[in-house]
């Protein structure tokens, strides 16, 4: 028994190069960029830079150079969908000068974002620019991240997947299989 479905392979790639006219007014603390990316079903992944470590009288300048990849499946619609979504990028500092501050919060200093329309609708479906976060109130130059993002979009393949006959009735339509798959699991985990 298999089903056939059109699936499409989806690479994603963000780097976050740089953010440019950072001011902090604080005691030392740490930067580092959070960027959400849409996952399908009103799901986000979320993933972060290293932290770089600042101080209120240090660089306007800050580089991190760093790239993230993300490999995945989905079908015409989850494509059609993505196009919808946009990647959400925050500037983010936390202090440093507690010996937790690997624990503790993270305040916000700037949020943008980028459509995936806008890397789809692209040459070569890539875009590196300066994203203009929301401003700081004390500054007289706007808050910018330098990004990267590149998708690549394999063709459409037929896809046979074959389901596992563990379901004595062998019409899951039928039958509600999810009892028998949380036995086979508890049986499993029993067996650890």
């Amino acid at each position: 028994m298999g089903i056939v479905r059109n699936l499409c392979s989806l690479k994603f790639e963000v780097k976050v190069m740089e953010a440019r006219n950072v001011k902090l007014k604080t005691s030392p603390s740490s930067l580092f960029v959070r960027f959400y990316l849409h996952a399908g079903s009103n799901r986000k992944i979320e993933l972060n830079t290293t932290e770089i470590c600042s101080r209120s009288d240090d660089k306007v300048i800050i580089i991190w150079n760093q790239s993230f990849g993300l490999e995945c499946q989905g079908n015409e619609t989850a494509v059609e969908e993505l196009k919808k979504e946009s990647v959400v990028f925050e500037l983010r500092r936390r202090k440093t000068t507690s010996f937790m501050s690997k624990w503790s919060r993270s305040v916000l200093v700037g949020r943008g974002e980028v459509s995936w329309r806008s890397v789809v609708e692209s040459d070569g479906m890539e875009i590196e620019r300066f994203i203009v976060m929301d401003e700081m109130k004390d500054c007289n130059k706007p808050l910018m991240l330098k990004i990267a993002l590149k998708l690549q979009a394999s063709k459409l393949v037929n896809t046979k997947r074959v389901e596992e006959d563990l379901c004595v009735c062998r019409d899951c339509r039928t039958c509600n299989c999810l009892d028998y798959e949380a036995f086979v699991v508890a049986c499993a985990l029993d067996g650890i």
